[in-house]
């Protein structure tokens, strides 16, 4: 049985989280509740002040259990940095959601949850843990900011559950990106057996995924009809490449040509000069 199979077992005995101030990990594993089949709706979160006795269905963000992080001895990860609540869920059920969610093998779905847990979660689990003063968070701070004294129990419960609903999709997309990216990344390995390579007009590869290989440009046909040359950092066009036959603009991180020939001749230029300086 998978993780998310046994979590949706456990909430048929019920769900809770805290009451009173919401946070961006407590919203955001409500979250990812709603959007991997856990739970129907956020509607069904009860925000309790204390887990009840004998409760045996899902607790996360209080209580103590699996996904609190309040406890002594709560939960850090293998480089030390303590996990929020959204942290522990999602080192339970990433993996899984994407791998079922993208129909991908369990490689590429563990590297894109381990993506997402870097470069998304931990920075807000760093400002849930030990303040916004010492891990500033964008995302963080809008969500704290829903916040208001002034409302009822039930006005910020309404409102938690407004905006866990809310950032459903976006969490979505955003879990999407990372593997995009991990996939993309297995791909330009795969394609980097030469200095430049061309792509079709319908290839769906992040320039950013040739990080790191031999690749240092890429030519690809544009929806304008031209031909452009993007870099792959650190390499750069040089604006003097405006002068070059065919070309028709230079821009941040590359240059577009009239015809791919044009292009060719402009990549095999740059590679011949890259090779010169580095003798």
């Amino acid at each position: 049985m998978t993780n998310i199979e046994i979590l949706k077992n456990l909430v048929k005995n019920g769900v809770v989280t805290h009451s009173s101030r919401f946070h961006a990990d407590d919203v955001l594993s409500a979250a990812l509740l709603k959007i991997s089949g856990i739970i129907s709706d956020v509607s069904v979160i009860q925000r309790v002040g204390r887990v009840p006795q004998d409760f045996d269905g899902l607790a996360f963000d209080i209580g103590g259990g699996e996904f609190d992080h309040h406890q002594q001895d709560a939960r850090v990860r293998p480089n030390g940095n303590k996990y929020a609540a959204f942290g522990l869920l999602w080192n339970a059920v990433g993996a899984e959601y994407i791998a079922g969610k993208y129909k991908t093998d369990i490689k590429t779905a563990n590297d894109a949850a381990e993506k997402f847990d870097v470069e998304f979660i931990t920075p807000m689990d760093l400002s849930d843990n030990f303040g916004t003063k010492k891990y500033p968070n964008t995302l963080s701070s809008i969500i704290a900011s829903m916040n208001n004294p002034k409302y009822t129990n039930q006005e910020t419960n309404n409102i938690f559950t407004e905006t866990a609903n809310y950032y459903c999709k976006p969490l979505e997309r955003a879990i999407y990106n990372s593997y995009k990216f991990t996939k993309d990344k297995i791909q330009a390995q795969i394609l980097a057996v030469s200095d430049f390579i061309t792509l079709p007009l319908d290839a769906d590869i992040d320039r950013s995924a040739f990080e790191g290989t031999k690749v240092k440009y890429i030519i690809k046909e544009s929806h304008r009809g031209t031909y452009n040359i993007t870099t792959i950092e650190p390499y750069k066009i040089p604006v003097e490449y405006i002068k070059m036959p065919g070309c028709v603009q230079v821009y941040s991180i590359g240059a577009a040509f009239d015809t791919y020939d044009n292009a060719l001749n402009a990549a095999e230029h740059l590679i011949k000069n890259i090779q010169i300086k580095s003798m």
